[in-house]
């Protein structure tokens, strides 16, 4: 094939050059913004798990702040107790399961969404154990709705003592 005929060739593309040209082309930026598509979608979903988790580890600390004995006591004497935490005034505030809320509570809200939380005792207590005193094993529970898809996510921690810090 002689090259130099090619390049010194003055007529330019024809319409069925340029429209196959565009076709591949168009065909591997359709690709790629798939892709990218997928990676936002990944990441905002990441980021409502991470705040769900920060919303447990708050929850956890803001129980640790509360009397140990009490809560300790309540889970003892019945392990399906719950404990369900809301923002109340823009203070976080704990209701056990059996107590009505106050209807100006309202679940934590980060970023436009509401994250409903909830505290279960991880194992049933036993007043035996060594640890019974100063360690109470808790499960936060979170769990949000993004266009009408429920999800949750869990964390395991523990209340520890006053007597102990």
């Amino acid at each position: 094939m002689n090259y130099k005929k090619i390049f010194a060739n003055s007529r330019g593309f024809t319409l069925i050059e340029i429209l196959l040209s565009l076709t591949i082309l168009g065909i591997i930026i359709i690709g790629s913004m798939q892709f990218f598509s997928q990676a936002y979608t990944y990441t905002n979903m990441n980021q409502k798990k991470t705040a769900a988790v920060n919303v447990a580890r708050n929850a956890l600390m803001y129980i640790e702040k509360e009397n140990f004995i009490i809560v300790r006591d309540v889970f003892e004497k019945n392990p399906d107790e719950e404990l369900t935490i809301k923002i109340c005034e823009q203070k976080y505030k704990s209701f056990w399961k059996d107590k009505p809320i106050d209807s100006s509570c309202e679940d934590i809200t980060i970023n436009n969404v509401k994250y409903n939380v909830s505290i279960r005792a991880d194992k049933i207590l036993d007043p035996h154990d060594s640890t019974y005193s100063f360690y109470v094993p808790l499960k936060v529970n979170v769990h949000w709705t993004i266009n009408r898809k429920e999800h949750t996510t869990e964390l395991d921690g523990a209340i520890k003592s006053e007597d102990i810090r």
